[in-house]
Formats: C-alpha cells, structure tokens, sequence
C-alpha cells in the first residue's frame, strides 16, 4: 500500500504495525554499541507489538540489561525497490508477556514456531511503544504518538 491509499500517517503506521511478520529489532549492545537483530512479531489487537525470542539470543542478553529498544517494521514491497515501501519504526520499553496472553495469536501469524514456541528457552516479550517515526515516501514521513498508532483520533498528512 502507498500512503496515497490512507487518508493520514496514523493510518499507514497502524497498517504496518499490524501487517508486519517480522522486524529489526536494536538493542544497546556491547560496550554501548547498537545491536540489530531480526525477529518475528505479531500485533496484538491493539497492536502492541509482541516478539518470540530465545532466552540464548544476544538481544534477549541485551534487553535483560536495557529494556529500551527500537523496532524498525516495513510493509511489504509492491515493486523492485524496497525504500518504495512505507516504513515504521517503534521506539519503547520491553518487558516479558505471559505466554498464555499471546501464544495462540502469535501462532496464527507464525505457525512455523510451533514446534519450538513452548520450549523452555523462549518467552514472549512485548513492546510498550514510546513513540513511532513513519517513511512512507519521499518526503513523507513524520511522528506519531503511541496514542496515535494504538488509540484513536485524526492526523493528516503535514503541509510541505
């Protein structure tokens, strides 16, 4: 989808926010230095973003010890280039969600994780989102509030 297709960023960004399967997710690692990793989320039906990760993974290591994170989502590319794509990134806090909260929705959108998502080493963790930076396209971007990806209320586009 374009941002020609929603009437305001809060649209585009809620649509990316409960479309996308998979994010890069950055973590305060080492020494200070960011640490990027892929990871698999779903949106919950508000959509606060929910991940399934390993208790052995570095960003897990990493969130343990600063729960602020970014997670940087796309739509799904339409054409050859991928900066065509709108793109949302969340910035907030991580904190571990009970499995029983969560599970059955993340299996519908990633029913590949079955055979593993009750192994001991993976828990569910959620991001309570701070605040949200849309690229829709050149020159369309812009924040967004928490309250304005997950809650109500109108924003258009800003005048250029």
């Amino acid at each position: 989808m374009s941002q020609d297709e929603f009437q305001s960023p809060k649209a585009l960004g809620r649509f990316i926010l409960r479309e996308a399967l998979f994010g890069s997710l950055g973590t305060e690692g080492q020494g200070g230095y960011p640490y990027v990793g892929l990871v698999g989320m779903a949106a919950m039906p508000n959509g606060t973003p929910v991940m399934l990760l390993s208790n052995l993974s570095r960003h897990t290591n990493n969130i343990r010890k600063d729960p602020r994170v970014s997670l940087l989502l796309s739509e799904r590319s339409q054409g050859a280039d991928p900066l065509q794509a709108g793109r949302l990134t969340v910035t907030g806090k991580v904190a571990a969600t009970e499995k029983s909260e969560v599970r059955a929705r993340y299996l519908v959108r990633h029913p590949e994780v079955a055979k593993y998502v009750d192994a001991a080493d993976y828990g569910f963790w959620s991001l309570e989102i701070q605040q949200g930076h849309l690229v829709a396209a050149f020159g369309k971007m812009s924040d967004l509030t928490a309250e304005e990806l997950l809650g109500s209320g109108e924003m258009s586009w800003p005048k250029q």
